[in-house]
């Protein structure tokens, strides 16, 4: 998913060696800060936010959704490349007028790039995206929940979860989670005993929680598969709930 392939055929596994020593660092901070429910330093907590941002990233499903959203792009340029190698150059000049600015050419991007972004999302967006989340992510109020629970925290193929439980109040086309609300909440479980929560609540510190509320995001926001620390599972993991009064669709 990560190999980036050179020109000449060699494999360049800068982004597995760059995830891999990133784990590392979360290891180490996990055992020697987290385990021991210590208070973090920024240097820690720029390595956790730095592998959030690389565990959202890295997914399959995000994989998937960069490519999707580039397909149409691409297939927009094939056709345009194709019926340019057979017109006039009156209808050259006029299909480069008719072309509008959701064109890629008109953003700067060449047919190679964006081919690029379609066949090799990962390799192509990774670093950037990491780049401008860690920053963004390390601003955030940090707390760390705890349970004692014998399930714990579950987690999944999709563990980092962007969520806003005030979203539902919101139009549809508002309601997509981001950093401008005071209400996004970002978790990851990164044990059976603990999942990271950033906010803009200013919560902070560690807190002890029943964990089945987080669950129940963690369950839902899955791609294909949730994982599970012992045999067992709830059934408020799958209960979507009741549409509460006070939604922006029942009070429009």
């Amino acid at each position: 998913m990560y190999t980036i392939i050179t020109a000449d055929g060699d494999r360049d596994l800068v982004l597995e060696n760059g995830l891999g020593q990133l784990e590392n660092d979360f290891v180490s901070v996990r055992k020697s800060k987290l385990n021991k429910r210590l208070s973090l330093d920024p240097g820690d907590r720029a390595i956790v936010c730095a592998f959030m941002a690389a565990i959202q990233a890295r997914t399959k499903l995000n994989r998937e959704s960069l490519r999707n959203m580039w397909k149409s792009p691409l297939e927009q340029m094939e056709r345009m490349r194709a019926r340019i190698k057979t017109a006039s150059e009156q209808e050259k000049r006029h299909m480069a007028a008719l072309s509008g600015p959701s064109d890629p050419s008109k953003l700067g991007f060449h047919f190679e790039e964006v081919k690029e972004f379609v066949e090799k999302p990962l390799q192509t967006w990774l670093p950037a995206t990491m780049n401008a989340a860690v920053p963004l992510l390390c601003a955030l109020d940090f707390v760390i929940l705890t349970t004692d629970d014998q399930v714990g925290f579950i987690t999944s193929d999709n563990p980092c979860v962007w969520f806003d439980p005030q979203a539902y109040k919101r139009p549809p086309m508002y309601r997509q989670p981001a950093l401008m609300y005071e209400s996004i909440e970002i978790t990851l479980p990164v044990s059976p005993k603990q999942c990271i929560l950033l906010n803009r609540q200013g919560i902070n510190g560690y807190r002890k929680v029943p964990p089945d509320v987080m669950n129940r995001r963690t369950r839902f926001f899955a791609d294909e598969s949730f994982v599970v620390h012992k045999n067992i599972k709830r059934d408020i993991w799958f209960d979507r709930g009741l549409e509460p009064d006070d939604s922006w669709d029942k009070t429009h």
